[in-house]
């Protein structure tokens, strides 16, 4: 067995399913969950895990906070699976624990923290993770796994590294693992699916099934998938594929009415697939919490405005979904109708 020290923060959908898959395979990873009644439930009745294939539950120890751990430990890796927005904030309190000579985190949030949390612990700290499937925490210590799919990591600089090459080995007990020369490619591939199907699925409080009967949507859909594919070849990334080619629904400005009409057929597969969807975004935004949005729509414009790329959806959407978080917006289908408008209102300034 690997001797490896790991630490795995934020034991929700995505950690716990980790968690409970390395303690089965007989790792001993230090879980901090951020949540006390969710570290309480695991000390109590262990971590619960479903998947496709099997169902388990798995003795384990949790802690709520890193305070909790003793000073003098220290970890090989650590695996931050929480959300995107506290990120930054667990990279900077993990960093005095990780190994002083080749101690790393793994990010494994929707969207691109990594320039964030290097700029706090230093790019060398850093390696990307992308979770390829879906994970449900349906109660405090028991997780499922919602479907098939891999765990992508990769050093963000496309390096082939020792220390990329040995965790791959320990997370292949959790699911199949794909070590990326182009994990940012890798990413903005994701990135673009989730800044349409996670952030337009959060705008009025309905499925995304609901909402993609509507052409005019689907219009809508397309252009913000533009606008991130764009921005990624504008800023010299090779967009790739992580459950789909990422250029499926890609419509360049340029298309001709044949090229938009099969596009538009391959948007209400997808959303006859994934009718019932319902956004994580819009999960957060119904229990009063912060989205990613920053990390997704909001990423893309920052970035595009370094590329001289046009953004107008992902304004609106970054704009429109940070004022459901501040109370000042409704969850409503009204809120389409103004994404709808979103090319005829000028853009967000440029910072002088």
């Amino acid at each position: 067995m690997d001797s490896s020290r790991i630490l795995i923060e934020g034991i929700g959908a995505i950690g716990g399913v980790v968690a409970g898959k390395l303690i089965k395979a007989g790792y001993a990873p230090t879980l901090v969950t951020g949540n006390r009644e969710i570290s309480e439930e695991i000390n109590r009745n262990g971590i619960g895990v479903s998947t496709p294939d099997e169902k388990f539950t798995a003795p384990a120890r949790a802690f709520t906070s890193l305070a909790e751990l003793d000073r003098d430990d220290r970890f090989d890796v650590a695996l931050l699976t929480m959300k995107a927005h506290r990120v930054v904030e667990a990279a900077r309190d993990t960093l005095p624990f990780l190994d002083p000579q080749h101690g790393f985190v793994l990010t494994c949030q929707n969207g691109i923290v990594e320039d964030a949390v290097a700029g706090e612990i230093g790019a060398g700290r850093v390696a990307a993770g992308i979770i390829g499937w879906g994970g449900t925490m349906h109660g405090p210590g028991v997780y499922e796994r919602t479907g098939p799919g891999a765990i992508h990591i990769g050093e963000p600089d496309g390096s082939q590294t020792k220390r990329i090459e040995k965790l791959a080995d320990i997370l292949r007990v959790v699911t199949p693992v794909v070590v990326s020369g182009n994990i940012k490619g890798a990413q903005w591939g994701k990135l673009a699916i989730n800044c349409t199907i996670t952030t337009i699925g959060a705008l009025t409080g309905e499925s995304l099934g609901n909402m993609l009967r509507d052409g005019r949507v689907r219009q809508a859909f397309m252009a913000t998938y533009r606008e991130v594919i764009d921005t990624a070849l504008a800023l010299g990334f090779r967009p790739e594929r992580i459950a789909v080619n990422p250029m499926l629904l890609y419509v360049p400005e340029s298309a001709g009415a044949v090229t938009r009409f099969v596009k538009d057929i391959l948007v209400r597969i997808a959303a006859r697939k994934h009718g019932k969807l319902k956004s994580s975004s819009l999960q957060s935004l119904e229990r009063g919490r912060k989205t990613e949005i920053d990390f997704l729509n909001g990423y893309v414009v920052e970035q595009a405005r370094k590329a001289g790329v046009r953004t107008p959806f992902n304004e609106a959407l970054t704009r429109m979904i940070k004022e459901i978080e501040q109370g000042r917006r409704s969850l409503t289908p009204a809120n389409m109708e103004e994404l709808l408008l979103a090319p005829e209102k000028p853009s967000i300034p440029q910072p002088v």
